[in-house]
């Protein structure tokens, strides 16, 4: 006789099959027992690839892990690539995937044509599951480099003759292909580049800082711009830079603040009285990128309070701060 054993779940199973006769031993008991597992399973993390856009002539590549996902072993025979452009490494058939087991490979994407392509990676193999497509998809485009900086102007607001106040500008490559900074210029007195991006490459995406100190040599107002060249399509690009120098000879109050975690916040503006909590006047007349302020048109002997106020794009300004007093011997 043949005993069959056909599980409906994963999991241990156990029973008997009992003989009976008209013999001295009547009654026998042989005990079966086995264990229901999963099905061999192919899948695939992730489950399909977009190469987004790519520039002509170049080549994106992103890792595929495949995985049995079953109880059993499976084998892979074949694994195909469709669409202009695709092609896969890293994987050598036939392959043999014990249960739960995964093997990575590599997908890439290298466009000689401009526009969108789609494609599949085919595995097939015994799994359950003998046919498994991953569908894939790119678009092929022209190089563009372009720059785009955080802001167009830094205003320092007043700084002490002999000290010096950095800020910092975001440059970023929006473009989809490196760019490459090959000058950067300043103009007005004080204003230095303090750790440049002079020669930087920077890749589709990324983003460098260029660094920015005004140092006043003398007493007043002053302006100037940075000019940063590149290959970038946009280039030249520049951001114009004020501040006021003030005498380190004669009674100044500098006051400082944390920045605003409001989004769309592009300055602050100061305001100054010398009666407690009412009558405040505004002290700058632009709104300060920096979260420093030196006022140096104090008197000895008076006492005054100040405010701060941050402000957006299109003027509209916060509450006032919390008051802050100044003594001035």
């Amino acid at each position: 006789m043949s005993v069959k054993f056909a599980p409906m779940s994963a999991g241990l199973f156990s029973g008997y099959i009992l003989f009976t006769g008209n013999a001295a031993n009547s009654s026998v008991q042989c005990p079966v027992s086995g264990t229901g597992v999963t099905p061999a399973t192919v899948s695939a993390t992730p489950s399909s690839v977009s190469f987004g856009t790519v520039v002509n002539g170049t080549t994106n590549s992103q890792t595929v892990q495949l995985k049995n996902t079953g109880g059993t072993s499976l084998t892979i025979s074949s694994a195909t690539v469709s669409g202009t452009g695709f092609t896969i490494s890293g994987i050598t058939v036939p392959l043999t995937l014990a249960a739960s087991q995964t093997k990575s490979f590599t997908v890439a994407f290298g466009p000689t044509a401009s526009g969108s392509v789609t494609g599949s990676v085919t595995i097939k193999s015994n799994a359950s599951n003998p046919t498994y497509t991953m569908a894939l998809s790119g678009t092929g485009g022209s190089a563009t480099r372009t720059i785009s900086l955080s802001t167009s102007n830094l205003n320092f607001g007043n700084e002490v003759v002999g000290g010096s106040i950095p800020l910092g500008v975001a440059v970023k490559n929006t473009g989809n292909s490196s760019l490459t900074i090959s000058q950067i210029a300043v103009t007005g007195t004080g204003f230095s580049v303090l750790s440049g991006i002079l020669g930087t490459t920077i890749a589709a995406g990324q983003t460098s800082e260029l660094n920015v100190v005004f140092a006043p040599k003398a007493t007043g107002s002053v302006t100037g711009k940075v000019t940063i060249t590149s290959n970038a399509t946009n280039s030249p690009n520049s951001v114009s830079v004020s501040g006021t120098g003030v005498s380190s000879t004669s009674y100044s109050v500098t006051l400082s603040w944390g920045a605003s975690s409001t989004s769309g916040v592009v300055g602050y503006y100061v305001y100054r009285s010398t009666t407690s909590g009412s009558s405040y006047t505004r002290i700058n007349s632009s709104a300060l990128t920096t979260l420093k302020y030196t006022d140096g048109s104090v008197s000895a002997g008076e006492t005054y309070y100040y405010v701060v106020t941050a402000v957006n794009s299109s003027g509209t300004e916060s509450a006032k701060s919390a008051q802050v007093t100044a003594v001035v011997p």
